[in-house]
């Protein structure tokens, strides 16, 4: 069994709702209990849902994060391109790919975020 597409889209899009809130609680229920962040690809993975809350902690509400585009979903994964605007500086943009595995109860179970320095950029 998979998750539907408007499962995952409504994920993703209540994802950017709360890292732009700020409410990194919100955002840790989103995760299963063993879920695992990687943001960037590349660095070290945070485990467990209270780990993912800490990491969220100190960057949600610090950014504007808004969808680019529609999600991308393929069974229980999906990739979405995304737009995150600091802030403190809203002229700067970092373009991110993010990359969701879903449980089949629609908890994330895995999230990977593709940035890195060429894709920080000021309009």
């Amino acid at each position: 069994m998979s998750v539907t597409a408007e499962h995952v889209r409504n994920v993703f899009q209540r994802y950017c709702e709360l890292v732009t809130a700020g409410d990194f609680d919100g955002i840790a229920q989103l995760y299963a209990e063993d879920a695992s962040v990687e943001d960037p690809v590349g660095s070290t993975p945070h485990r467990g849902r209270d780990a993912i809350r800490e990491f969220y902690r100190a960057s949600a509400g610090a950014v504007r994060l808004e969808l680019e585009g529609r999600v991308r979903s393929a069974g229980n994964e999906a990739a979405a391109a995304l737009i995150a605007r600091p802030v403190a500086d809203p002229t700067m943009r970092v373009e991110t790919l993010d990359v969701m595995v879903f449980r089949d109860d629609g908890l994330i179970a895995s999230m990977r975020a593709y940035w890195s320095a060429d894709t920080i950029h000021k309009d």
